[in-house]
């Protein structure tokens, strides 16, 4: 015991480890999705919203599904807390013997996966994108660009496992940089290599700077990995039993992020039935959510998860609680602003970033649709994406599964009910419905989890006086944006840079004023909460 009360430390200590953590994470994520914006941004200018658009959507997207399912699933709901424990009660050889054959067994299930990808890849296009058979050629591209593109998944899903090991050592700096060399590797097969390869078709060079990306992903985290004894070499002794609980775990986690990733590949099914350049433009909206997501959201859940699985390992479940209480009012405060700027300003925002090029006026009306209603979504995203790793920490991976499937389910009925909704009244574009079925989906997700969690871990220990005060200054935020909005709009359709100038000084406006309401309505306790959090106290 003495060994493990030397891992963990005090609430305060284990905050500030947290808080560098997220702060590193924070900063890494923020070049890695600007880098992405770039990649987007380079994307729809080369690509639009058109037939290669939507054949490389599709291509990326059934890959990157399966990448989560056996890489993510594994590491957020098992290996990182089993690994965790293993490295503070046996320590680092026994631990590593583990990862060893986690690692053998991720490979050995995505090469199998990427041999039979490649063969299925005609049936998988047909089941995923039945819409595109109504454009000659459209079908026949995208099963060509999925089989250059299944084997990403066996870098990227080998990259997560090392990524949950390295988190579990607290090292998140290689994990980190990952991403920023997937980017940079996209945006030189799309502007160096479409130059030099096919120019008449940039989509392949795109789309193979995309898959050496994958494998740099690995690559970067392999002299980490070994700096921390960690071996690559195969391991097929599976009988080891915090192996097989691994599994064990996993296993309900792969059917509740199944159940996901089924939203995501009915959504995008739909959309391929709707009109052209809605695959794409589905997806534009959904990555330009993500970057403040992936800056705040992500960047919180992956350095909180270390630590829960800490605390929950040494019993100290009311630490846990406030850990939690703490972090989600935190994520909460910074995504609410960002989330309504986004659904208020979703087209100017779209206009400067995308607006060029291939990118048409229907591309823009399209694109700005779909964010506008992802936005609705995004504070509740973010709150189950630093929510659900507490189940994780507590090896508990069924709960978030039952949930996670009777969201997909009410997501596939909105779908259907939102769809047709918007066609026959023509209030937003039928894509819309989509992505506010999603929306919807998320808040329903959130609830069910605060629910099932509740005498698990302690309380939150966040007064309720902070939780009025951030609605106020919600709504006031709002107010304010409805006032800036025609200001931003002249200055977007006066040009790129004074837009791009405006939606920035706009942006920072919104968050300053959104922070400054919420810390004068709360009064003393909010003060002291917002103060604790910048002093790092906690």
């Amino acid at each position: 015991m003495t060994r493990q009360v030397r891992n963990l430390g005090s609430p305060a200590q284990e905050g500030r480890s947290v808080a560098r953590a997220a702060g590193l994470l924070g900063v890494l994520t923020f070049i890695s999705r600007i880098l992405g914006l770039a990649r987007d941004v380079g994307q729809a200018a080369i690509l639009g919203t058109g037939m290669a658009a939507d054949a490389f959507t599709i291509a990326f997207i059934i890959p990157n599904i399966l990448r989560r399912l056996f890489g993510e699933a594994t590491v957020a709901s098992a290996l990182v807390p089993t690994y965790t424990e293993t490295l503070l009660k046996d320590g680092k050889k026994e631990a590593g013997e583990l990862a060893g054959k986690i690692l053998t067994f991720v490979g050995s299930a995505l090469v199998v996966v990427v041999l039979l990808g490649m063969l299925l890849a005609p049936v998988l296009v047909d089941m995923f994108a039945a819409g595109f058979s109504q454009e000659p050629g459209k079908t026949e591209l995208t099963i060509q660009l999925l089989r250059l593109l299944f084997p990403y998944i066996l870098f990227v899903g080998i990259a997560s496992v090392c990524m949950g090991i390295l988190n579990s050592h607290r090292h998140f700096l290689g994990p980190a940089l990952a991403p920023i060399l997937f980017n940079v590797s996209a945006l030189m097969g799309l502007f160096v290599l479409a130059g030099m390869w096919r120019a008449e078709m940039p989509v392949w060079a795109y789309s193979t700077g995309v898959l050496v990306g994958g494998a740099l992903q690995l690559a970067i985290q392999i002299p980490f990995m070994k700096s921390r004894g960690i071996s690559f070499k195969p391991d097929f002794y599976w009988k080891d039993p915090r192996f097989k609980r691994v599994l064990l775990l996993a296993a309900p986690a792969l059917v509740g992020l199944l159940a996901a990733e089924v939203n995501i590949l009915v959504d995008q099914l739909i959309a391929s039935l709707l009109s052209e350049g809605s695959v794409a433009a589905l997806s534009y909206g959904l990555r330009v959510t993500q970057v403040p997501q992936g800056i705040f959201a992500v960047a919180l859940a992956t350095a909180l998860l270390p630590t829960l699985s800490r605390q929950t390992a040494m019993g100290k479940l009311d630490e846990a609680g406030r850990t939690l209480g703490f972090s989600t009012l935190i994520i909460t405060g910074i995504m609410l602003p960002a989330a309504l700027y986004l659904v208020v300003m979703a087209e100017p925002v779209i206009r400067v970033m995308f607006f060029r090029g291939e990118f048409t006026d229907t591309s823009l009306r399209l694109t700005a649709a779909s964010l506008r209603y992802y936005s609705m979504g995004m504070v509740f995203y973010a709150a189950v994406k630093i929510t659900a790793p507490v189940f994780y920490a507590l090896k508990d991976t069924k709960t978030p599964v039952k949930i996670a499937i009777s969201c997909m389910g009410l997501n596939i009925v909105l779908n259907a009910a939102f769809t047709y909704a918007f066609i026959k009244t023509g209030i937003a574009e039928p894509l819309a419905g989509l992505a506010l079925a999603s929306s919807i989906a998320s808040v329903f997700n959130l609830w069910l989890l605060k629910y099932k969690l509740k005498g698990k871990v302690g309380k939150s220990g966040v007064p309720s006086k902070s939780w009025i005060a951030l609605y106020l200054s919600g709504g006031g935020t709002l107010l304010l944006l409805l006032l800036v909005k025609p200001v931003v709009e002249k200055f977007v359709h006066a040009g790129t840079l004074p837009g791009g100038i405006s939606i920035a000084v706009s942006g920072i406006l919104i968050m300053v004023v959104s922070v400054g309401l919420f810390f004068v309505s709360g009064g003393d306790q909010v003060r002291e909460t917002i103060m604790r959090v910048i002093k790092r106290d906690r």
